[in-house]
């Protein structure tokens, strides 16, 4: 009987703990999940925007308004995104994929291929700050 108890607390804290590895596996999967990230675009003037990511997808917000929301994937270390709305000269659809780093609380992205010339010039060169979110 006794064995049998030690068994099945040893299932149990041993399911418990993949649990809870699972988990933290899933975050780090993702850097850039609910995070925020505060930079100067250039488009044509430098402009104050923020970009705020959720699970899939992100906004790029100049003060409160989002400007343009775009869908993103992540995979080793490239940032693939699609306009799906917003005013900015590039078209709904469009597709680009960047280089992605984070450096301490700075987020670079370094364009790799971009269908909107528009978009590369507001991203290039442009270190994101790490905004620190209010729970």
């Amino acid at each position: 009987m006794k064995t049998n108890l030690f068994i099945l607390k040893f299932l149990l804290m041993t399911f418990l703990m993949l649990n809870v590895v699972s988990c933290e596996s899933k975050k780090s999967d993702n850097p850039l999940l609910d995070t925020q990230w505060n930079g100067l675009a250039k488009s044509p003037q430098e402009t104050e925007i923020i970009l705020k990511f959720s699970k899939d997808k992100f906004d790029v917000l100049q003060g409160e308004k989002i400007i343009e929301t775009m869908n993103y994937t992540l995979n080793n270390g490239d940032i693939n995104i699609e306009k799906k709305s917003g005013g900015t000269p590039c078209n709904v659809g469009t597709k680009g994929k960047y280089n992605y780093e984070i450096i301490g609380e700075n987020l670079v992205m370094t364009p790799v291929s971009d269908d909107c010339a528009d978009r590369i010039k507001s991203f290039q060169g442009i270190v994101y700050k790490k905004i620190e979110i209010k729970k």
